[in-house]
């Protein structure tokens, strides 16, 4: 089976999962002009991103990046402790990669676009700039040669953070038992809505993607709840003032 495709179908089932939940019981309350523009725009993100992910082969990329890695010691681990520390420093790294992006001018022109929803909702989790998944290409190829993390356990890691995106952009409320039960280990929708929220000393923060420990490491972590969701500037977004927005607004 094609890897692509698994992938692709594994995001359009839990998108189908969470946009149930969310509709029958939303956290916030939205227009109904706001939820058609935010659909519409995202799937469209989704369709163009995924069509030139698709006929680049980047699965590609990742599969030749690690057969040129420096040292593979996943190779003499069992497959328990290969896949257990395998997603633990992908996980990392792509907290670092997240951090970066809300620091560094250049990845801030991409990753502003994911920023521009006002209505977070679970197709939000497909809302990403083709040119900072290319970028991110890159960054992950070269976790894959310095680390020598298998090929498997990236792509298994690959379908973990597809369904915690989808997961906690979707505007559904988890009640405080569960909260306190999940929080200290995985991210919720509650604390992703801090990172979406219109003021920096905010967004700047939660920056986790599946584990919510590295944000208590790094000290980023924030609990509250924001006024507001999504970048104030720059209006609402339609595809093609969503793909030109990093030469439009380049900075925070």
């Amino acid at each position: 089976m094609d890897i692509k495709l698994l992938l692709i179908g594994i995001t359009l089932v839990t998108l189908v999962v969470f946009l149930i939940w969310e509709l029958k019981k939303p956290a916030r309350s939205y227009t109904k002009k706001e939820k058609r523009r935010a659909y519409a725009t995202n799937s469209l993100v989704f369709i163009f991103n995924n069509v030139i992910t698709y006929l680049l082969s980047i699965v590609l990329v990742y599969q030749a990046a690690s057969t040129f890695s420096f040292y593979n010691v996943f190779n003499f681990m069992p497959v328990w402790l290969s896949f257990m520390l395998g997603i633990l420093l992908l996980d990392l790294c792509i907290w670092f990669w997240h951090m970066i992006n809300h620091k560094v001018p250049l990845l801030w022109r991409f990753h502003q676009t994911h920023h521009s929803e006002r209505y977070l909702n679970t197709t939000s989790a497909a809302r990403f700039h083709i040119g900072e998944l290319l970028l991110s290409v890159a960054y992950k190829s070269m976790i894959i040669i310095l680390f020598g993390i298998p090929l498997v356990v990236f792509l298994f890691y690959e379908a973990l953070i597809t369904i915690f995106a989808i997961y906690h952009h979707a505007n559904i409320a988890l009640p405080q038992s569960i909260r306190s039960i999940l929080e200290p280990v995985i991210i919720t929708p509650h604390l992703h809505k801090v990172h979406h929220s219109n003021k920096q000393k905010e967004h700047d923060s939660n920056y986790g993607v599946i584990f919510s420990w590295w944000d208590k490491i790094f000290r980023t972590q924030k609990k509250l709840t924001p006024e507001t969701i999504g970048l104030t500037y720059g209006g609402e977004k339609d595809i093609i003032s969503f793909l030109t927005m990093p030469l439009a607004f380049p900075r925070k």
